[in-house]
């Protein structure tokens, strides 16, 4: 990884408080689809469990950004490790069939009392069907260094668990048009100006950043430290988006690039980006990985 971050592991500091979502809200559906996602990973294997939960059209990284998830989890190598994970932290969009979820993941050999070969954070973003069920569209996550205990609270924005009026109905692919215009303006003003300051103007107050090797943080001045430390030459490149009908939460996604002497560092990102009424979209929850 040719990132010139820090050795320093600092921990993420949490907005908002643990809590338990109301039993007949949509975000709790949504937790409850999460988990069983990572009891059937468990249970039936990674591989099964992808296949299970991914939506038809779903966009998984795997070296590369693929829109065939559930197929390729379908005719995925079975490998002798289980994937457990837990969510942490969800979202869910005014039109409460759209959102997102994020939490500690590891990975462990199949023999009982095992310590975990490599531990992480997933950011999946789920959308109702047509059918009522939750499924998976979008899969991405980084790694950190082994974590010891259990740290594991599970939190969301106040109030989206609340039942809300109607929302607007707004067309998806205005939405997804206003996020990879955005995607182009902090490119652009990075290449101009590659500060903290830069990066950080797209970021929401109460913003998350999921860093490769390092712990999750909410913490605006460790954000700004990691952006201070990432290498002026890093670009990406927009591959897709997605968004809610109700026009207030959507996601992008990419590639990383870092052009050196003379290799060349390839990684992937997803950008969650909220839209409050009359203002811009700005990132709440950013996730890259650099290999």
């Amino acid at each position: 990884m040719k990132l010139n971050l820090l050795l320093l592991i600092l921990l993420p500091a949490m907005s908002v408080m643990a809590q338990e979502p109301d039993s007949s809200s949509a975000l709790f559906n949504m937790r409850e689809a999460e988990r069983n996602f990572a009891r059937a990973s468990v249970m039936i294997g990674r591989n099964a469990a992808f296949a299970e939960n991914f939506a038809d059209e779903s966009v998984i990284y795997t070296e590369k950004w693929i829109t065939n998830g559930k197929q390729f989890s379908k005719d995925r190598k079975a490998s002798p490790v289980v994937l457990k994970w837990e969510p942490e932290f969800m979202d869910i969009s005014d039109s409460r069939d759209f959102g997102i979820s994020t939490g500690p993941w590891e990975a462990q050999e199949y023999r009982p009392n095992t310590a975990p070969v490599a531990t992480g954070y997933f950011l999946t973003v789920w959308k109702k069907q047509s059918d009522g069920v939750w499924k998976v569209i979008l899969d991405g996550g980084s790694t950190t260094p082994v974590l010891k205990g259990s740290r594991h609270n599970f939190s969301f924005p106040a109030g989206a668990d609340k039942t809300l009026p109607e929302p607007p109905m707004i067309n998806v692919a205005l939405s997804c048009k206003e996020l990879v215009d955005r995607e182009n303006q902090i490119l652009s003003d990075w290449k101009k100006s590659s500060l903290s300051f830069t990066y950080a103007s797209f970021l929401a107050p109460d913003a998350r950043m999921q860093l490769n090797g390092h712990v999750p943080s909410t913490n605006s001045d460790t954000i700004n430290l990691w952006i201070a430390h990432l290498d002026k030459k890093l670009t990406w490149k927009s591959v897709g988006s997605g968004a809610a009908t109700s026009g207030d939460l959507g996601f992008t996604y990419g590639l990383l690039e870092i052009t050196g002497n003379p290799e060349v560092t390839k990684g992937h990102y997803v950008r969650i980006w909220r839209k409050h009424s009359g203002t811009d979209w700005k990132i709440v929850l950013e996730m890259m990985n650099l290999n």
